[in-house]
């Protein structure tokens, strides 16, 4: 069934007045109170997180070498760390990542194992039996990012995202500009009510026809205008909406600067331009806050090693550094930061020195009252036909990624009625990740 914004609506009618009453905002100058931002870090091209984490037990250690020649992680270049799975795996990380290892020893990055789209659970017997409930587009980049932003919906995936849809029932009674931001193509972020804004990696730029006084009275005098046609109509709303923007995040970027600790990379430049909006929080009046980021060049179907490398150590002291300057602000357990990746890789390399198009992955979490210790899910096993490999070398998933994006907006503040709404095959599972 397509969810319409009527049905939408009414569903949040349905589940009660606490899951759309709008949020007091009370962000205060040195701290927060009751203040959350998520940032959602889309590592595009299907990231081979069992690359970045490996097992630090012979058993498990080598089936993964079993399965692994030219992308071999060697055990010299693994970092030890204070995880365990609920089976006692002990885990390790790449020592590319070394940046991280401190939010680690600090038990403020944790790893969820085996996350993947999945309609219902699913066995590697199931399969085989062609019994399987599975979903649509599996292992097709475009699909599986749009799956990966969406939910299901008994008939297919939701037409808006599942962060926006979240925003839209956590404060769909509040007005004022977005509290949602993104650095690039997404669908993540769309909804029926709650609108997005669009920073780059220099932060939000104003659009220099609107601070001439001559053209903005010109383009206010237009856009307050009765027009029939619907294209003429949406135009003058997108300018007023943009009049409207500028108004208000010019005290923001003008009285907050970027924050240069943070590195002048890709991602780097991306989370500067997050970082000061999240300093503006309580010029913009937000209380909470969403951000879409991405980083890109994980299809890693050859020269693997050299290319995780480079992406590693970008994405590692980009994520460091935020979470260094957020630390001197006491703001770490107020912002959550989360992987998200189409899917996941092989198990097994290729004769190219990569992997290809997996299925289930891990994710890496930052911050937001995250605790190291036991992780979210257990370590797959590696072995070619077993338990976990889907037939051809994919890893078949225990964690959906709708259970994942659960327990990021339940951090939010959403309640199981809203979830129900936003996630409603999440009782399939048993709720959201845990």
């Amino acid at each position: 069934m397509k969810l319409t914004r009527r049905h939408f609506i009414k569903s949040l009618g349905a589940a009660g007045a606490t899951v759309a009453a709008p949020m007091s905002f009370s962000v205060k100058a040195n701290g927060a109170e009751d203040y959350k931002a998520l940032i959602c870090v889309f590592l595009a091209g299907g990231n081979d997180f069992f690359h970045q984490v490996l097992p630090l037990d012979s058993t498990n250690y080598n089936k993964y070498a079993s399965s692994r020649n030219s992308t071999l992680v060697s055990r010299s270049q693994i970092n030890p760390l204070n995880i365990k799975d609920a089976n006692g795996v002990q885990f390790g990380l790449h020592k590319a990542m070394s940046p991280l290892m401190h939010l680690f020893n600090q038990g403020k990055a944790n790893i969820a194992l085996n996350v993947g789209p999945l309609l219902a659970p699913v066995t590697s017997d199931d399969i085989a039996a062609d019994r399987a409930e599975l979903p649509p587009f599996l292992f097709a980049h475009n699909k599986q990012q749009e799956v990966w932003q969406h939910s299901w919906m008994g008939q297919d995936y939701s037409e808006n995202g599942w962060l926006g849809m979240s925003m839209d029932v956590l404060s769909r009674s509040y007005g004022g500009l977005p509290n949602a931001f993104h650095t690039g193509p997404n669908t993540l972020l769309d909804a029926y009510d709650s609108d997005k804004i669009f920073v780059n990696k220099n932060g939000f730029e104003s659009f220099n026809m609107l601070q001439n006084a001559a053209m903005r009275s010109s383009y206010e005098d237009n856009a307050n205008q009765y027009y029939d046609s619907p294209l003429t109509a949406g135009y003058a709303e997108a300018v007023k909406q943009a009049m409207y923007a500028q108004d208000q995040m010019s005290p923001v970027v003008d009285s907050i600067p970027m924050d240069t600790r943070i590195p002048g990379s890709n991602l780097g430049m991306q989370l500067r331009a997050v970082k000061q909006m999240i300093e503006g929080a309580q010029l913009l009046g937000h209380n909470r806050q969403v951000f879409y980021v991405s980083l890109g060049g994980f299809d890693t179907h050859d020269n693997q090693v050299r290319r995780q490398d480079e992406l590693m150590r970008e994405f590692s002291e980009a994520i460091a550094a935020l979470y260094a300057t957020l630390d001197e602000e006491g703001l770490t357990d107020n912002v959550l930061t989360c992987t998200l990746s189409e899917f996941g890789r092989t198990m097994h390399d290729n004769s190219r020195e990569g992997t290809d198009h997996g299925w289930g992955g891990g994710h890496f979490m930052f911050g937001g009252g995250t605790t190291s210790g036991t992780c979210f899910g257990t370590y797959p096993d590696f072995t070619r036909g077993g338990q976990d490999d889907n037939g051809q070398g994919r890893l078949i998933p225990k964690i959906a990624h709708e259970q994942y994006a659960a327990h990021m907006v339940k951090w939010l503040g959403m309640n199981n009625a809203g979830l129900s709404t936003v996630f409603p095959n999440l009782h399939r599972f048993g709720g959201p990740m845990a």
